[in-house]
């Protein structure tokens, strides 16, 4: 059984296998991103009329999340995916996965306050990732509470649920509540404690090719 790491610890796991052992990182997101897809089409395999909704903020976990919108596109859903933080901050990954999405013409919305978010059949949440520390205040507040307005028939968490401290399960002031979470690597100490285990449903753990090596130097310099 693979131990249970903190959230820092994974992204320290995940610098250290680019910065150091040769991984790319966007070698890393296709492979993190297939692992949504494929639960997607293995699990609503005649329902390619779904209406998916995706979360996307403007860093990796939201890059992970329209490359994951993408791999849906080609394999016959229409997903729309609703993009939550300012372009100009927004990492490169984030914006060399809309470009290749927006190629296939898939659907986008850059959320502005007051806008209404629509339900759906299938919604994944991409907006904080294993990242989150802070409160969640102002325009992402107001979204995610938007979000929550709705009705959606099963909703999937890249990596974590937003608004959980994956270091220690912690809401930080409102989130979006998953019925299955899908993270990498290893499972994380904040999807097992506190609010987080009531808001991760049920946790996959999915292998991207980082290596042990990486979670054990990680580890050790935390």
């Amino acid at each position: 059984m693979l131990e249970i790491i903190t959230g820092t610890v994974a992204k320290k796991a995940d610098l250290i296998a680019m910065q150091e052992m040769g991984f790319k990182s966007l070698d890393l997101m296709e492979t993190a991103s297939s692992k949504v897809a494929i639960y997607i089409n293995r699990h609503y395999t005649y329902e390619r009329d779904a209406r998916i909704l995706v979360l996307a903020g403007v860093g990796n976990n939201g890059a992970d999340a329209v490359a994951a919108a993408r791999m849906l596109l080609e394999t016959g859903y229409d997903p729309v995916v609703y993009i939550i933080g300012k372009l100009e901050k927004a990492s490169w990954e984030f914006l060399y996965q809309m470009v290749y999405y927006q190629k296939l013409l898939g659907r986008s919305v850059i959320y502005r306050e007051g806008d209404d978010i629509p339900d759906s059949d299938i919604c994944i949440d991409g907006i904080f990732g294993i990242g989150l520390h802070r409160s969640i205040e102002g325009i992402y507040k107001t979204f995610i509470d938007e979000v929550n307005r709705h009705k959606h028939g099963v909703t999937i968490a890249i990596d974590a649920p937003s608004g959980i401290n994956t270091d220690t399960g912690e809401l930080m002031g409102c989130g979006i509540k998953a019925d299955v979470t899908i993270t990498f690597g290893r499972n994380k100490t904040g999807l097992t404690e506190r609010e987080g285990a009531d808001y991760s449903g049920t946790v996959y753990v999915e292998d991207i090719g980082i290596p042990d090596e990486a979670y054990i130097r990680a580890s050790i310099t935390d």
